[in-house]
């Protein structure tokens, strides 16, 4: 995914977008044929505001004063459409780690990316930060957008995507429709043999106490 966003030349092989063979040297490249990507360690600088890191970058006299109102409000429409409430005026490093996120989901929108990366994006946030995420993943793709998402949670792979590509070892080893799959064949696929997603244990037996109090009362040395 690096490759694809610019950050590494590839030494072989050809990308196509939209059926269009496309060079891209480097992130600008990238960024220019629609594409943005949010990396699993973000890449936002933590003492800036959320709108600066948003057009950082992008700016094309956008710090002048009439370019920055217009770029705020701009920010401000992208959140209203995704339900995405951030303040364009706080502090990065400030945020927490989902909100951080949805800025870097911003930028890549702000830039109009169709097509957009994520590297295992729910690894740093809370169960219903995830469920947000997906909701915003799903408006995207309904939208007509490209979403390539880096998992290996086989929960995320089946209630959000429409189509799997396996790398086992740096290798492509199958590319599926996630209807036509499961859990247990994605497993198979993933680790190159038959895979238990389920563990069979008997039910525990306690043995015998090896201390038992009752009614004990412990006071501090400030007579607490």
């Amino acid at each position: 995914m690096s490759i694809l966003y610019g950050f590494y030349k590839a030494d072989k092989g050809e990308v196509f977008i939209a059926g269009h063979q496309t060079q891209i040297p480097d992130s600008q490249a990238a960024i220019a044929a629609g594409i943005g990507m949010v990396f699993q360690h973000f890449k936002l600088v933590p003492n800036f505001s959320v709108l600066e890191n948003i057009i950082l970058g992008a700016e094309d006299g956008a710090m002048l004063r009439p370019s920055l109102a217009k770029a705020r409000e701009s920010l401000l429409s992208l959140a209203r459409d995704y339900e995405m409430n951030v303040d364009p005026d706080a502090i990065v490093e400030e945020l927490s780690v989902g909100h951080q996120q949805r800025v870097e989901i911003l930028k890549a929108l702000y830039r109009q990316a169709n097509i957009l990366i994520l590297d295992e994006p729910t690894g740093v946030l809370t169960p219903s930060e995830a469920d947000q995420l997906f909701r915003i993943l799903k408006r995207l793709r309904d939208e007509g957008k490209t979403i390539i998402l880096i998992t290996h949670k086989l929960r995320e792979i089946m209630e959000i995507t429409d189509t799997v590509s396996v790398m086992r070892r740096g290798e492509m080893t199958a590319t599926v429709k996630t209807a036509d799959t499961n859990p247990e064949q994605l497993a198979e696929l993933m680790v190159g043999r038959k895979v238990l997603l389920r563990i069979d244990k008997s039910a525990a037996k306690p043995g015998k106490a090896l201390l038992h109090v009752e009614d004990l009362q412990v006071t501090d040395e400030a007579g607490v």
